[in-house]
């Protein structure tokens, strides 16, 4: 986990590295209370069904692709599941969620819907997706890839990203940039609850947000000191 938030590590993207996409847009957390996760990305891909192919779907088939996908997931990974957009037919139902949750993945994002929504949402397992429908996914669709590029809600991600989410929705993070990108977001959203608490006190936004030098020096002053909230300039 992080305390950095998806709306600081969008701006500092965008601000340092020039990377505009990186929210996965369209998609809603499926239990609000349960929708801060970060981890690496194990993704996989649906195509439009072809019927000559749906026996090979069935997860009575052992060798089927979702079965391949579980067993290459392990603790703290996230889940990404490009189901194309089509949100009338669920990529999950309360079953794979189990197996998830047993595998301790951090979260699922998919580009579709979960059917058995109230079952997932009680086993905890944090998920971002389109919504719910009743029909299984092989009314529509079939898993044709994993471990490739995809795209969900206009960002692409690339296996091994890491894919972050909370309460503003999902923010995709190439590997090579994850780790400076959420340290350094994690001290701004500090120093911006810092200021924060000074704007709820009455203080004026000019000279203080966004944080100057001077306001910064404050700010390590007031942390060096010991972050005493009742005493916000040292």
């Amino acid at each position: 986990m992080t305390d950095a938030t998806t709306a600081t590590v969008t701006t500092l993207l965008i601000k340092k590295h020039g990377i505009r996409n990186a929210h996965c847009g369209g998609l809603t957390a499926l239990d609000p209370s349960r929708c801060r996760f970060v981890g690496r990305a194990v993704t996989a891909r649906y195509v439009p069904l072809r019927e000559d192919r749906l026996a090979e779907q069935s997860l009575s088939n052992t060798k089927a692709l979702m079965h391949t996908v579980l067993a290459t997931l392990t603790a703290g990974d996230v889940l990404v599941l490009d189901g194309m957009g089509v949100a009338d037919t669920g990529l999950i139902g309360d079953v794979i969620a189990a197996r998830l949750k047993a595998l301790s993945v951090a979260g699922v994002v998919m580009d579709g819907a979960v059917r058995d929504a109230a079952e997932i949402r009680g086993l905890g397992l944090p998920v971002f997706c389109k919504g719910a429908a009743p029909p299984p996914s092989f009314t529509r669709l079939m898993l044709a890839d994993m471990n490739c590029p995809v795209g969900i809600g206009g960002a692409a991600i690339f296996p091994g990203d890491t894919v972050m989410a909370d309460e503003d929705g999902v923010v995709v993070l190439p590997a090579t940039l994850a780790g400076p990108v959420l340290a350094e977001a994690a001290e701004q959203d500090a120093v911006e609850k810092w200021i924060r608490l000074r704007v709820e006190r009455g203080e004026a936004l000019a000279g203080l947000y966004p944080a100057n030098e001077a306001t910064m020096a404050q700010y390590r002053a007031w942390f060096a000191a010991g972050s005493d909230e009742r005493k916000l300039i040292p």
